[in-house]
């Protein structure tokens, strides 16, 4: 048996999914590494994030036998007894097959953990966030009408399905997911996680990573159309930055976020309705996956569009951007 423990080491792997705190989850780890090795857990290689151990796995530059024997060694190399350890990486779900990492379980009792956010609000929410953060060149630039209609790409929020496959790789019983709503977290969604790897004392843990809130439909819809994906990393961040001083002040005079109309996000909730009532019923022993209801038909919906005067263009979005490069620039 690999290790120093007299039990199979667990791997856990949080594969996201996306716009489910996974970047304030990844922040608290890291953070409280030290304590959450004292508990038996390692959060290890001494980075916040995983993607490039598994980038380097799927583009076949590593081994995951050889990965699982050295994690095992990292694990064997603590001073404290190490039952656990945690990957991860949300944009691992964006892959179609992920049978390449089936070879983590001849080294540890692999589990997958995933939070599931209602599929119309992570649209909402990864929209915005493609167009704010500008990782993707297939999706940053994309219109809200245009990444509507080509939702299927986004195959791992069937969750039914994701799941489905995550045990054909991993094993009937190695899916661990939770729901991404605040009365389902009522400790939120650092304590959920931790609740799902056992990790019990996260009251204990400091807090990290801060929120990454996505902009508002008028706001987005500007950052869409800039250049923000070709700038270095720390300049796109303070762009990024620069874009959220504007959305504060959108906000003050319309904050509305909402960008499905009610009928159409009604069609959208009954296409994974079915999915959703089997991973209900399989992981949580009831029929809805979902307690928050949709909603109101009465509430403001906004479509991302730019105002129609261009001198109204200029007054909320253009100037104030200015303002805020004109006082960073200022302050250095």
């Amino acid at each position: 048996m690999p290790g120093k423990t007299r039990s199979r080491r667990t791997l856990y792997l949080h594969f996201g999914v996306h716009r489910t705190a996974t970047t304030a989850i990844q922040a608290t780890l890291f953070a409280n590494r030290d304590k959450m090795r004292s508990g038996g857990f390692l959060y290890p290689l001494g980075v916040q994030r995983h993607i490039g151990l598994f980038n380097e796995i799927f583009a076949g530059r590593k081994n995951v036998d050889r990965v699982g024997r050295m994690l095992q060694a990292r694990a064997d190399a603590q001073k404290h007894d190490i039952h656990s350890l945690i990957l991860s990486d949300e944009a691992v779900s964006k892959r179609p097959d992920l049978g390449v990492l089936a070879g983590f379980c001849d080294h540890f009792d692999v589990k997958v953990v995933i939070g599931l956010r209602r599929q119309d609000l992570w649209l909402e929410s990864w929209w915005a966030q493609n167009v704010k953060g500008q990782w993707d060149r297939e999706l940053c630039h994309r219109s809200w009408p245009e990444f509507m209609a080509n939702r299927d790409i986004f195959h791992w929020i069937d969750y039914d399905r994701y799941i489905g496959h995550l045990e054909e790789v991993f094993g009937e019983g190695s899916v661990i997911p939770y729901v991404f709503e605040r009365g389902q977290m009522p400790d939120g969604p650092i304590a959920a996680f931790c609740k799902a790897v056992g990790y019990s004392r996260f009251k204990g843990l400091k807090k990290a990573g801060g929120e990454n809130i996505s902009l508002t439909p008028e706001t987005s819809e500007f950052v869409r159309h800039l250049p923000f994906i070709d700038a270095p990393m720390k300049v796109r961040l303070k762009l990024i930055e620069m874009a959220e001083g504007v959305d504060r002040r959108i906000r003050q005079q319309d904050a509305t976020t909402l960008m499905i109309p009610w009928q159409e996000r009604n069609r959208i909730m009954d296409q994974y309705a079915e999915g959703n009532r089997k991973v209900a019923r399989k992981f949580f022993g009831r029929d809805q996956l979902f307690f928050d209801p949709l909603p109101d038909p009465s509430l403001a919906v906004k479509t991302p569009a730019l105002p129609e005067d261009p001198e109204l263009v200029m007054q909320r979005l253009v100037a104030p951007f200015m303002q805020e490069l004109i006082t960073y620039l200022s302050d250095r």
